[in-house]
């Protein structure tokens, strides 16, 4: 099975790129995932442990797999009998076996996030966006500090993974949408947790996840433009207009990201969007194709000179060079938005997972009712190589599998943690595990 820490909506590093790498920032600008590197397709899946976690609610989170341990963030709603909170828990990999878990923070107060998808591993540190701020863990449960960098109304995305990098991480407010709080970026010592820099972005609201190059941060503002920060000042270097939608992946010299386009004469959800390609140094624009609807949440893979995303319920493989189609998987509806029983479908809000020679996708098929499922496709041709079922009316949603050489981790909208490995050998359609 192959070896990566697939994208997870995490610390963006070129060339892979957004939502989803748990990675960090590398001064050469270059991501730097561990494991060797992933050669075997992945087929015949079956479900090699799963552990019951509280409903996060809103949030799916991400796992996270570093070195033999899987990390997984999850939090519960406050109720009249009981409060609600957050934690961090780490697991065995390989057996699925608690190794320690730390409560982040208890509360009796209802919010919509108690905590983000916005993981990331960095060596021997860890850190996770709760409704209190931006902690930093060690990867031994030990709790370092926390950062406040929200306000205290609704953050707007889901997903808010930190810029992590060996001298400075770097977080946001994530706009809210209340006209009296201005956006406000954060440079933050990774030692003490003390604050490096704030850069204020007056009259620039709806702060999306932040992504960065080996100097830059980038700040995207949803349907205004994107904003490059210097990453160690925090000082204004440029910003460009245009009806951004989501966060830039970092492909070598280029940004790719979606834009919406807004047709004054259509209705706000007949808009469809179109992918782009811009010139990170000199902002211009190297290509921009159709791609259908998607939303801001959704990220991008890429690897071997094709973008890989999801888009109008489907997953298209893309050139990196001109945005042409190569193939595209699932996604058929009919006029009124049904499918046949068994065909694909992903959400308009997840990111693809590139390892190896496949591609991994969760998604459902509409029967009775939504089977939640993760594809497996193949990266060359689009042709689907596995599925497995995750159950009725469980889905993933946003979330991102964590792809190792011998397991594919995902959790699902109800908490359920899945660990997924390769039957190698079965009889009568039954998996013989050793």
């Amino acid at each position: 099975m192959p070896s990566a820490v697939a994208p997870s909506q995490a610390v963006f590093r070129p060339p892979i790129p957004p939502p989803r790498v748990r990675g960090r920032v590398e001064p050469s600008g270059t991501l730097t995932p561990g494991g060797r590197p992933p050669t075997v397709r992945r087929r015949d899946l079956y479900t090699a442990w799963n552990r019951e976690r509280p409903d996060s609610g809103v949030v799916n989170s991400s796992p996270v797999v570093e070195d033999g341990t899987l990390y997984h963030a999850y939090s519960q709603e406050a109720m009249s009998d009981e409060p609600g909170g957050a934690w961090v828990e780490a697991f065995d990999a390989a057996t699925g076996d608690s190794e320690w878990t730390t409560e982040l923070f208890r509360t009796d107060e209802s919010y919509y996030f108690y905590h983000s998808d916005s993981m990331v591993v960095d060596g021997d540190r860890l850190f996770v966006q709760t409704k209190p701020g931006l902690t930093m863990l060690t990867t031994d449960g030990e709790e370092q500090w926390t950062f406040e960098n929200l306000y205290e109304n609704q953050q707007t995305p889901d997903v808010v993974t930190p810029v992590v990098t060996d001298d400075i991480v770097v977080c946001g407010t994530y706009g809210s949408g209340i006209d009296e709080q201005n956006p406000i970026v954060y440079g933050v010592d990774p030692e003490t947790g003390a604050e490096r820099w704030r850069t204020t972005l007056p009259e620039w609201g709806g702060m999306w996840q932040l992504s960065a190059s080996e100097e830059v941060v980038y700040v995207p503002s949803v349907r205004r433009g994107l904003i490059g920060l210097d990453l160690a000042t925090g000082e204004e270097q440029w910003r460009w207009e245009g009806p951004i939608s989501g966060t830039p992946t970092v492909v070598d010299d280029l940004l790719v990201f979606a834009l919406r386009n807004e047709d004054e004469n259509q209705n706000e959800d007949e808009n469809e969007f179109t992918l782009a390609a811009m010139d990170r140094h000199d902002r211009s624009l190297r290509w921009q194709v159709p791609i259908g609807s998607r939303w801001a949440d959704a990220g991008l893979s890429v690897a071997d000179g094709r973008i890989y995303l999801e888009t109008n319920f489907g997953v298209e493989a893309r050139r990196l060079e001109t945005g042409e189609r190569v193939w595209r998987f699932g996604g058929d509806q009919d006029d009124y938005g049904k499918s046949s029983s068994d065909e694909p479908l992903v959400s308009l809000a997840a990111t693809p997972v590139v390892s190896g020679d496949a591609v991994y996708a969760p998604g459902y098929v509409q029967r009775e009712t939504t089977f939640g499922h993760l594809f497996v496709i193949d990266a060359d041709t689009g042709e689907e190589l596995d599925r497995i079922e995750m159950g009725r009316n469980e889905k993933a949603r946003a979330a991102t599998p964590a792809v190792t050489s011998d397991l594919v981790f995902l959790t699902a909208n109800h908490g359920t943690l899945y660990a997924f490995g390769e039957c190698e050998f079965s009889v009568a359609g039954r998996c013989l595990r050793s």
